[in-house]
């Protein structure tokens, strides 16, 4: 398993990162978040195919 990065610059919000990551994917990749180095499944995607997820922990948003 890999750390994951932060998702910059916007997403110092849940319901920020919430609306530019509408979809679910159920087949997220696995990442440590690298704050808290919590396990995350990237499970949010975005319209353009980018995936994330959000570190309830940190309250940041992860990407791979």
């Amino acid at each position: 398993m890999r750390d994951g990065k932060w998702i910059q610059p916007r997403h110092m919000s849940q319901e920020a990162f919430e609306k530019d990551y509408p979809g679910l994917d159920i087949s997220g990749l696995d990442v440590y978040c690298p704050g808290c180095r919590e396990f995350l499944k990237l499970t949010r995607k975005s319209t353009n195919g980018r995936i994330g997820a959000w570190c309830r922990r940190c309250n940041r948003g992860v990407g791979p």
